[in-house]
């Protein structure tokens, strides 16, 4: 990897933040233009083609800039309708952005990579119908700028002024590739310096790529002509520079001149071909994910230093009644609590990001799996800019490329199943996000041949995974959740994409880590919808707070459907184990000490039972407690590495009276109430009049 001599850190740096901006829009817009052809897209395309052109050849950065200029060439082609937009050319575009991306993966790294740039602009100019362009430079004669009656006009002006006009005269010497960059250089070099009056090739002809290796300018100034030599021997690759007095009765007047540009901003800003990278006055400031990360734990001691000051404050109200003194520390303590809610809530927005960062890379991943399974598709992304966590976004991105490759190598048939169901050959996924309340929902919608819980009862028998009696025992519902199992799959011969066991199990895992839960609704013929509830942040969570032997923990609210009272009357045994209706549902009941693995007592032989009814997905669970307390929101902190995986507890906190509180980790909790369900031996309960089979669909 070779640059420029003298490219510093920060130019890197800005070349790297405009890099990714450029290939990400390149990415999505390329997967566009396979659906939608229009003008405007097909120029945004190519501005971004040529801005990485220019900029890495600023870089001096050969590699890049040859198979961008590549890219852009075939772009040109497409944009003036002389080359159709085919798979083929789509494939040939993907392929060189996979190589930028690998090149630039290469300056952060700092190491080298192969690419074989040769086949890839090969790839490339086959696609535009075209060979290799050659550059005979040598055989190339400056020719004459013409001037015009407004270039004349401003020749007087120039000579008005008290400045000299001159004729310049230059060639570019190095490689003929970037003769446009060079050009372009050099012309933006004298806009800036000089009154640059007229050229040949124009700024319009160099832009476009129209031009050869020698210049012709007509230029007024104020400097020497010694300086004007040395300030286009600066710019890179040019050379053989003659600077002499404008001789008017040298140049052949014409009707149409060599044009100027239009403005100073045209000039300045043409894509891509910048002399440097400036910098622009952003609104917006880059900051370390570990700095944000150390605010966070900052405010979160805040916060609950917050909640002690509103409790000693209420104490010492109560104690001292009509005391100044107390009164101004009441009003202080509101002030500061208020301040603090104020800085929290700004800053859990800091942390936010849509979670179109995480979306907008799979249309490109889609695409080439369609491709790759010969399964045409319309897939449509919404709601990208739903605003989420970033602590939640990086944790989320796996389970969504799982969920989506399923939904095409699994729930999405062939083109013939297709065609014989009377549906449309190509077939629809919709990746959707939205919020609800403290929550965001993520949705994967297919319209393929839906989820047949037979065949998946047959898949999983045949596997071994289940006996057939345990199958015959199962609801459409529990036998298509099976499909989160370790080792589930229904394909009968594995792929490069499915058929291994593994994946929708991985899905659930990583989505109950962050304290969400997965589901699925799925028709036959009709298609599948995969619904993922993630929390907004795992840095604060609403809790109701409980107490259990002599323990605090806390139970999430997103989790809670109801709080309860029960009397020991109103608790039943169904195989063995504590069952409870409310309304319709016969429901599990443990005890949260015992379903955490805590010693003490048992609160099922207390004559007032309090009972939170927990829910995940449609399973539902009863967790008994000693006493319930009042909702709270608390501030997540991690176990550590010294504690240790604990059971049923996925982290802790500080209340304000600095109390630990354990948070409890609801999901988890409940698949191990539903397991032990569903290992218990068919039994009826004469008392409530229901069925081990009842107990299980209320459970799973």
């Amino acid at each position: 990897m070779q640059l420029a001599e003298d490219i510093t850190s920060e130019d890197l740096k800005v070349f790297l933040e405009e890099a990714e901006e450029q290939l990400q829009l390149l990415d999505d817009e390329v997967i566009r233009l396979e659906k939608e052809i229009t003008d405007e897209g097909l120029a945004g395309i190519f501005r971004a083609a040529h801005t990485l052109k220019g900029s890495s050849a600023m870089l001096g950065y050969t590699a890049m800039t040859e198979v961008a200029h590549a890219m852009e060439s075939l772009l040109d082609k497409l944009r003036n309708h002389e080359v159709e937009v085919t798979p083929e050319v789509i494939d040939a575009l993907l392929h060189s952005l996979d190589a930028l991306r690998v090149l630039t993966d290469e300056l952060i790294d700092e190491q080298g990579v192969e690419v074989d740039f040769e086949s890839l602009v090969a790839e490339l100019e086959a696609s535009a119908g075209m060979a290799a362009a050659t550059n005979d430079s040598g055989s190339e004669t400056a020719a004459s700028v013409e001037l015009d009656d407004a270039a004349l006009a401003e020749v007087q002006a120039a000579l008005n002024a008290a400045q000299t006009v001159f004729d310049l005269h230059a060639e570019v010497v190095g490689d003929q590739t970037f003769a446009s960059i060079r050009l372009f250089q050099l012309v933006t070099e004298f806009q800036d310096s000089t009154r640059f009056i007229a050229s040949v090739p124009t700024l319009e002809q160099i832009q476009a790529q129209e031009n050869g290796a020698t210049f012709h300018a007509v230029i007024g100034t104020d400097k020497s002509p010694e300086d004007i030599q040395k300030l286009a021997e600066g710019v890179q690759d040019i050379g053989n520079v003659e600077v002499a007095p404008f001789n008017p009765d040298a140049e052949k007047s014409a009707p149409v001149a060599a044009s100027t540009p239009d403005s100073e901003s045209e000039s300045k800003t043409a894509p891509g071909a910048e002399s440097r990278p400036r910098s622009n006055a952003n609104q917006t400031v880059r900051i370390d994910v570990e700095r944000l990360d150390h605010l966070m734990n900052l405010i979160g001691e805040l916060v609950i230093d917050r909640t002690r000051l509103q409790q000693i404050g209420r104490s010492l109200s109560a104690k001292y009644k009509s005391d100044d003194l107390i009164d101004s520390l009441g009003k202080t303590s509101s002030h500061v609590v208020k301040v603090v809610d104020d800085l929290q809530e700004d800053f859990m927005k800091v942390r936010m990001l849509p979670i179109g960062t995480v979306f907008s890379s799979f249309p490109r991943m889609m695409r080439d799996l369609s491709r790759s399974l010969d399964k045409p598709i319309d897939f449509q992304v919404e709601g990208g800019d739903t605003e989420i966590d970033r602590t939640v976004i990086e944790k989320v991105r796996d389970p969504l490329v799982h969920m989506l490759r399923n939904a095409l190598d699994h729930g999405l048939e062939n083109r013939a199943d297709r065609a014989a169901a009377g549906k449309s050959e190509t077939g629809s996924i919709t990746l959707s996000a939205y919020q609800e309340q403290n929550h965001i929902v993520i949705e994967v919608k297919d319209d393929g041949a839906g989820i047949d819980p037979e065949k998946v009862k047959a898949a999983f028998i045949e596997k071994g995974l289940i006996t057939e009696e345990t199958a015959s025992r199962l609801s459409d519902t529990e036998a298509v959740d099976l499909i989160f199992m370790p080792g589930a799959s229904t394909k009968e011969q594995a792929t490069e994409v499915s058929g291994r066991g593994v994946g929708m199990d991985i899905v659930k895992q990583n989505i109950e880590a962050i304290n969400g839960f997965v589901e699925v609704e799925t028709v036959i013929g009709k298609g599948s919808t995969f619904t993922a509830r993630l929390p907004l942040t795992l840095a604060t969570v609403q809790s109701i707070l409980v107490e259990t032997n002599d323990t605090l923990c806390a139970v999430p609210l997103a989790y809670v459907l109801e709080a309860v009272k029960l009397s020991p009357s109103e608790i039943s045994i169904v195989s063995g184990r504590e069952v409870f209706r409310l309304r319709d549902n016969v429901i599990p009941l443990i005890s949260l000490a015992e379903a955490t693995g805590m010693k003490g007592e048992n609160v099922l032989d207390n004559e007032e039972i309090h009972v939170v009814v927990a829910r995940v997905g449609d399973r539902l669970a009863g967790l008994a407690v000693n006493s319930l307390n009042e909702p709270q929101e608390i501030v997540v902190k991690s176990l550590g590495k010294y504690v240790g995986g604990a059971k049923g507890v996925s982290g802790a906190s500080i209340l304000g009276d600095g109390r630990v509180v354990l948070i409890m980790d609801i999901p988890t909790l409940i698949s191990n109430i539903g397991a032990r369900t569903r290992r218990a031996d068919r039994a009826t309960d004469k008392a409530v009049g229901v069925t081990a089979e009842n107990i299980l669909d209320s459970a799973a």
